[in-house]
């Protein structure tokens, strides 16, 4: 079982401990960017899967009998070829709709945001680009299954499109150790 250190428990608040990139040193995805925990990052170096380029400076976990350093970056150790084409997503429908409701037009955290089927699916709305939008949680209580236009209309994403929604998730900071790897 691993334990957590005292110098630890600042970092654990963070839900991306480790950014991992593929086997050309690049992050296996900008949208939304591929980083994970810190146990899942200690389970990929144990299964061999990934190679570790830095470590955390004063974090480390511990077993009963080892003591190791978290990993800040990992690499794969094969690369692995990704289509072009932008997945659906609950991120990707945040970064296409930068993280704005599209009903009251106010800018949001991703955890004060819903996904909101404009044709309900109670009405037979089905859930795909041309149908979903980002959304605050009031408007989405007040739209109940009501049909309401969001403005602009919604549209399937490019990657372009995505990339400008990244944009505004880069008030969040990103470890100094990453800047090198994350090339916008």
């Amino acid at each position: 079982m691993i334990k957590k250190t005292k110098k630890s428990c600042m970092i654990l608040l963070m839900s991306n401990d480790c950014l991992i990139l593929n086997g050309n040193g690049k992050p296996l995805s900008y949208f939304p960017l591929s980083a994970v925990d810190w146990k899942t990052a200690v389970k990929l170096v144990f299964t061999r899967n990934v190679i570790i380029i830095k470590e955390h400076k004063d974090w480390e976990v511990r077993s009963p009998s080892q003591t190791f350093k978290v990993p800040s970056i990992v690499m794969l150790r094969k690369y692995y070829k990704f289509s072009k084409k932008v997945k659906f997503s609950r991120s990707n429908v945040f970064l296409r709709d930068m993280f704005t409701c599209l009903y009251c037009k106010e800018v949001f955290e991703k955890k004060d945001l819903t996904i909101d089927h404009i044709i309900p699916k109670s009405k037979g709305g089905e859930t795909n680009w041309m149908n979903v939008t980002t959304c605050c949680k009031s408007c989405n209580l007040q739209k109940a299954d009501k049909i309401i236009n969001p403005s602009p209309e919604v549209k399937k994403p490019s990657l372009r499109d995505l990339l400008k929604g990244q944009k505004v998730v880069e008030a969040k900071k990103f470890e100094t150790d990453w800047q090198e790897y994350i090339v916008a």
